[in-house]
C-alpha cells in the first residue's frame, strides 16, 4: 500500500487519514482531530501527527472549531481532494488486481480466504516435545477496522447524498423527517433536538441540532407548534424521499445472504456501544 501511494508524496497511514476526512466532508462535516480519530479507528495522538504533516503538505486546512475553542476543524484543500481521488483510485484497483484470482475483493473465496488466515495468525500452538516456551498467539489486526466501517458508513453517506442531490433537502434533514415521521410526534423541538445531538452517526452538536430542527420549522415541514411532527407539506416530501431512495436501496442490499447481514447488524451494534464506552472511559 506504501508503494501504491508512494508516487502521491503519501504513506497508507496518511491516506487513511485521507480518505476518512474526504467521506467526512462529501456529507457537509468538518471534524475535529479527536472526531476523525473517532470515525477512523485511529489513536488520537497519532492523528495529531498526521493531520500536522498532511496540513504543511498543503492537503488539509485546520481552522477554528465553532463550539470547541481548544479544538480545530479539519478539512480537504482543493489539493488535498484531488491527491485524495487520485489515491482512492489506485487503492481500489491494487485490491481488484491482489484479489482478481480469487474473484476479487467481494467474493465469497476472498472473505473465506481472510477467515482462513485470520484464524491460522492468531491461533497459538501447543508446547513443542521437550519444549517449555508457549508461542504467542498473533496481534494480526481483525478482519473487520475501524477503516474498514469508516469507508462504508462514508460510502453510503455520499450514496445518500448523490440520490438526494436535486431534491433541496440534505440528508440529515431527511434523516430528522425519518426521525419524526417514524418516532414522532416529539414532544417539543428540544426533545427532538437532544434525540438528533445523540446520534453517534450524525455527529451533530446540541446547537447544530437545534439549528437543523428550526430550519425544518421555518420550511414548513414539521410543525411548529409544541408537538412535533409532521406537516401536510412534510409528509409528501418524506414520502416522496423514500420512495426515491428505495430502488436504490433494494438494489445495495441485493445479493446478500440474509444470515450474513443478521450477524453485520449484531457486529456493528455491538461496536458502537463499545466505542461510546470506550470513548466515555477516555474522557472522563
Amino acid at each position: 500500500m506504501d508503494r501504491a501511494v508512494g508516487p502521491l508524496g503519501l504513506t497508507h497511514a496518511q491516506y487513511s487519514l485521507l480518505g476518512s476526512l474526504y467521506g467526512l466532508n462529501r456529507q457537509g462535516r468538518q471534524p475535529s482531530q479527536r472526531e476523525l480519530a473517532d470515525y477512523a479507528g485511529l489513536d488520537p495522538v497519532f492523528v495529531s501527527k498526521l493531520a500536522k504533516a498532511l496540513s504543511a503538505a498543503g492537503l488539509i486546512a485546520r481552522s477554528d472549531h465553532a463550539d470547541d475553542p481548544r479544538a480545530f476543524q479539519l478539512s480537504l484543500t482543493e489539493h488535498g481532494q484531488a491527491v485524495v481521488q487520485q489515491a482512492i483510485g489506485i487503492v481500489h484497483a491494487l485490491q481488484a488486481e491482489l484479489t482478481a484470482p480469487i474473484g476479487g475483493p467481494h467474493s465469497a473465496r476472498n472473505r473465506e480466504l481472510v477467515a482462513t488466515l485470520t484464524t491460522l495468525l492468531g491461533a497459538a500452538p501447543g508446547t513443542a516435545e521437550g519444549s517449555t516456551t508457549m508461542v504467542q498467539p498473533s496481534t494480526a489486526p481483525p478482519p473487520l477496522t475501524g477503516q474498514a466501517v469508516a469507508e462504508a458508513q462514508g460510502a453510503l453517506a455520499a450514496l445518500m447524498a448523490a440520490v438526494l442531490d436535486g431534491s433541496g433537502i440534505s440528508p440529515t434533514e431527511y434523516v430528522t423527517m425519518r426521525a419524526v415521521a417514524l418516532r414522532g410526534p416529539w414532544d417539543g423541538p428540544d426533545a427532538l433536538a437532544a434525540f438528533l445531538a445523540d446520534q453517534p452517526q450524525l455527529n451533530l452538536s446540541a446547537t447544530a441540532a437545534a439549528r437543523l430542527v428550526d430550519g425544518l420549522r421555518e420550511h414548513g415541514l414539521i410543525t411548529t407548534d409544541q408537538t412535533v411532527a409532521l406537516t401536510a407539506a412534510g409528509a409528501n416530501t418524506h414520502a416522496w424521499l423514500t420512495a426515491r431512495l428505495a430502488p436504490v436501496t433494494a438494489d445495495l442490499y441485493t445479493g446478500f445472504d440474509d444470515d450474513d447481514l443478521a450477524t453485520a447488524q449484531r457486529v456493528l451494534a455491538a461496536l458502537t456501544k463499545r466505542a461510546q464506552e470506550l470513548r466515555r472511559r477516555t474522557q472522563g
